[in-house]
């Protein structure tokens, strides 16, 4: 049942890309398909949980399986058969490969199979899955419930509703947990191995979308060399599978305001409020995205795709927050909600914040390279033919997690080790964005068509 149950899955992701678009690429569709997938069955597992059906291996797959003969229904009605279709320009890249791409190609595929294979051989480990994300969803499974299982229960655990609590996490890692050890799964570790592997293929799709192949593929294997976050992604916590969201999401935005092609825009809202599905903090990133498309629908005085993307990106908080308010999922208050100003507080946030930018131990080269191609491109936004809308969203989003770090009263933890620890895994949403960054910019892009022309065997 596994097996099928992950099947099921990856072809509900692919059914859904098809209904946002017939223009997605299909190293974008296989890429989003498990994740984007395990975002819809997770909402249907709350929606299941929410009326009290239990949550059994028969009623997860049966309800699955009527959400992908619905998506199915509709691509056939409003997209037609033909947007599923393997489409002979597809295969333009492999008809003018060059050996170069292609070897940077393997170099990718051996990079992520060892990733993957460390990821699935090693069960759960770290810290945070076992006190939280693994044991909920082991629970969850076995109890047929998330809201209402008995490690929520205040009686049963005293201090389940402390701030810091794990049950205020927001449901996504967990119940793709509860997914999976409902089918029988021994370990829950194919859900982040499949989420990796599902964002190596759809970050190549996007890259590919906006630039040549051969710098596609060389963006993507230097961004999967960040130490941390590809240490990590064989772990079974949450931020590599936020950062895969965000990320994405991010990108997508940004690649609809360059081409104005809609179904990057509704693939970017959906990515959006799948990373907050993942994580709470993940709000900067819609945040950041709804202000930079604000500016943009002012100045072409057209509001109506910037509402669909603000909609769509915060439906998953919305159904996030009726959740919690059903199941009492809180935990006691820890944000500050009064201005204040704290010196202290604000210079060790800019001090550690500068400290994790500028360590490649964690992140490799990316982000001093950021900061080089951000030089170089700053003529170009000056012109109006930069990155600037990308650029825009990356800082934004630095700066309102700075914010969300400053109106958080640490009672359960110092600042010094939020900084160190926690922040040092948030970052990693900024990795990938800074990778499509330097592969966007327009010194890039013609640099990355002179490559095809000189490498091109034709």
């Amino acid at each position: 049942m596994l097996v099928l149950g992950i099947v099921l899955t990856c072809l509900t992701g692919i059914l859904l890309t098809a209904l946002i678009g017939s223009r997605f690429s299909w190293t974008e569709r296989i890429g989003l398909s498990f994740p984007l997938g395990m975002t819809l069955q997770t909402v249907v597992m709350a929606l299941l949980d929410t009326v009290h059906i239990p949550l059994t291996a028969a009623s997860v797959l049966i309800a699955g399986a009527v959400v992908f003969a619905l998506l199915l229904f509709l691509v056939i009605r409003y997209r037609g058969i033909d947007s599923l279709r393997l489409t002979p320009a597809m295969l333009d890249d492999w008809r003018q490969m060059n050996l170069v791409w292609v070897l940077l190609l393997i170099i990718i595929g051996y990079c992520e199979y060892m990733n993957f294979s460390k990821c699935v051989f090693f069960p759960p480990s770290d810290r945070d899955s076992l006190a939280a994300f693994d044991t909920l969803g082991f629970v969850a499974a076995h109890d047929h419930t998330y809201m209402r299982m008995s490690i929520f229960d205040a009686d049963y655990n005293p201090s389940i509703h402390q701030a810091g609590g794990s049950i205020a996490y927001a449901p996504f890692v967990q119940m793709s947990y509860a997914y999976v050890y409902l089918l029988g799964a021994e370990t829950s570790k194919a859900i982040p191995a499949l989420m990796y592997l599902g964002f190596i293929i759809a970050f190549y799709g996007i890259l590919r979308r906006n630039t040549g192949k051969t710098v596609a593929a060389l963006t993507t294997l230097f961004m999967m060399m960040a130490p941390e976050m590809l240490a990590f992604s064989s772990l079974s916590g949450t931020n590599v599978m936020q950062a895969i969201f965000a990320s994405l999401g991010i990108a997508y935005t940004a690649s609809w305001l360059r081409s104005r092609n809609d179904h990057e825009l509704y693939a970017g809202a959906l990515l959006l409020g799948a990373n907050m599905w993942c994580r709470n903090e993940g709000v900067i990133f819609i945040g950041a995205a709804c202000i930079v498309l604000l500016v943009d629908c002012i100045r072409r005085k057209s509001y109506r795709k910037g509402l669909y993307f603000t909609g769509l990106a915060l439906l998953p908080a919305l159904l996030w927050f009726v959740y919690m308010k059903i199941g009492g999922l809180y935990t006691e208050g820890m944000a500050i909600t009064h201005l204040f100003w704290d010196g202290e507080k604000a210079g060790n946030i800019v001090k550690g914040f500068w400290t994790l930018f500028s360590n490649p131990v964690y992140y490799g080269c990316t982000f001093p390279l950021f900061a080089l191609f951000v030089l170089a491109d700053i003529w170009f936004i000056i012109k109006g033919k930069g990155n600037h809308a990308l650029l825009g969203m990356i800082v934004l989003s630095v700066v309102f997690y700075g914010l969300v770090i400053y109106h958080v009263d640490y009672v359960w933890d110092s600042i010094q080790n939020v900084l160190a620890y926690s922040s040092k895994r948030f970052f990693f949403c900024f990795v990938p964005m800074c990778w499509y960054f330097i592969a966007t910019t327009p010194i890039a892009r013609k640099g990355s068509d002179y490559i095809e022309k000189f490498l091109s065997l034709k």
